[in-house]
């Protein structure tokens, strides 16, 4: 069974006490290694703070809200969208969609069997990581284990259910409420962050009523969302990073 380092990844420790996962090869000849999926202040602290704070409002808004996350890595926003509506006393069926991309074969792999107690087919490491992480978003909270997995696996009830890279010719079959755009940086994937990739993102993705959410803060973002109709927020950044942006563009008809 492959342990992290066999797909290019090592776990390293944030500042709140959750786990992320680093890249071992930079595409930074200059760097020893590659970048990190979160902030080293607090991988858990910054997903509910980009990323929480929108899904908790969509989810008190919209009726049956669809979700559309851009970058699985961990599962972190996955978990906190789970979360967030099992603490508003939600149940799987109040929410819609969640479609989740990510390019990388084995993290859909490794994520889908852990939500589904696959465990002798996963490294211990592994298994370990995806505990510990669940355990960072539950932290505070009093919900159960139980609950949040069973959330998700109504949600994801089979490994195609996580799809595989955004390419430029996607086609979606829905409209969402809440994009969350956790993409890895312009460096790493520098399609992904161009003005007319994601414009094309909110023009064919985007619902009436949408929240649309990154840690990036970026012209070519701005200039999507504005083209798009959004307005925008341009918002502190976690632990002393740069800006982080929030797009909202709201229909009155469609909310609660």
């Amino acid at each position: 069974m492959k342990l992290w380092k066999d797909i290019g990844f090592e776990t390293e420790m944030t500042e709140d006490g959750s786990l992320s996962l680093r890249q071992l090869e930079s595409v930074d000849p200059s760097k020893y290694k590659g970048e990190s999926m979160h902030h080293s202040g607090g991988a858990c602290a910054e997903t509910l703070l980009i990323y929480g704070t929108p899904i908790r409002e969509i989810l008190q808004k919209v009726i049956r809200p669809n979700f559309l996350i851009v970058g699985l890595g961990m599962g972190y926003i996955e978990m906190t969208i789970a979360r967030e509506a099992l603490l508003l006393g939600r149940r799987a069926s109040d929410v819609g969609r969640i479609t989740t991309y990510e390019s990388l074969p084995e993290l859909r792999e490794y994520f889908y069997k852990w939500l589904h107690g696959y465990e002798n087919e996963l490294s211990s490491e592994v298994r370990k990581t995806y505990n510990s992480v669940l355990g960072s978003v539950l932290l505070g909270t009093g919900l159960s284990e139980g609950d949040l997995l069973d959330f998700l696996r109504a949600h994801f009830t089979q490994l195609d259910d996580l799809q595989g890279a955004l390419t430029e010719d996607f086609k979606f079959v829905n409209r969402y409420h809440g994009i969350m755009y956790d993409a890895f940086s312009s460096k790493t994937t520098p399609f992904l962050w161009g003005e007319d990739f994601l414009f094309k993102v909110l023009h064919e993705g985007a619902a009436e009523t949408c929240w649309f959410s990154t840690y990036a803060c970026r012209v070519s973002l701005k200039n999507a969302l504005q083209r798009a109709h959004f307005a925008i927020t341009v918002r502190p950044g976690f632990v002393g990073k740069r800006n982080s942006t929030l797009g909202v563009r709201i229909s009155e008809k469609t909310l609660i």
